[in-house]
Parts: structure tokens; sequence; C-alpha cells
């Protein structure tokens, strides 16, 4: 399979080049147009995801992220996003857990409470 690609001309201006210096920087990716290619690529994932999945995007604090990446390191996980995934999963998990446990039935503000002894039918 041959991998084409079509040559696009973009003016940005200098202040978004110098951010882009940057991250090619911090990533070391190899040249500015491999960081601008990662950088759509990314953009398109987040616009145009599988029609089964929602994407969420999320700021973390600096600690925040430096300690999901210690968790990563550790091998508690493989990688950031699977950490933030399944942490959300448990969340979720445990909060249905707790709705549904007998006798801890969630109830909405201005709902019918059952009288003694009545059914609730």
């Amino acid at each position: 399979m041959t991998d084409t690609s079509e040559r696009v001309t973009v003016r940005i201006p200098q202040e978004l080049l110098e951010k882009l210096k940057q991250i090619q920087g911090l990533k070391e990716t190899p040249t500015i147009s491999d960081t601008i290619r990662e950088g759509l690529e990314q953009y398109v994932e987040l616009h145009l995801p599988p029609h089964h999945i929602r994407k969420v995007v999320i700021e973390l604090s600096r600690q925040d992220n430096r300690q999901l990446e210690e968790f990563v390191r550790e091998g508690n996980s493989v990688s950031v996003d699977d950490a933030v995934r399944s942490a959300v999963r448990e969340y979720i998990r445990s909060r249905i857990d707790q709705i549904a446990a007998p006798g801890k039935l969630h109830r909405r503000e201005g709902d019918a409470v059952p009288a003694e002894g009545s059914s609730s039918r």
C-alpha cells in the first residue's frame, strides 16, 4: 500500500510557530512538519471520532498529570489515557452500585414516599 500525501501551504502567526517549535522540542519530533501533522491528526480524531466513541477532553493540573505519569511509569496502567478511562469506569460503577444498593434507592426531590405498609404500585 502506497502512502500518498499532498503539500498544503498554510500561513500561521509567528507566536503560534514558536509554540509549535516548543512542542517539537518537548516531544522530540524530528521536524516541525511532523509536529504539525501530529497536531492535525489529533484535531481530526477529536472532531471526527468513530461513531461509537465520544471523546472528552479534560485539563489536569501539573501535579495531577505528574501523578498520573508516575502511576503509568510504575506499571499500573499502559498509558495516562487508559488510567483515566479506567478511573472513570470504576467511579461510574461505584456510583451505580451505591444508587442500586437495597435501602439506598435514589429518590429525586418531589418524588412521593410510600407510607409504611402500603405498596408502591
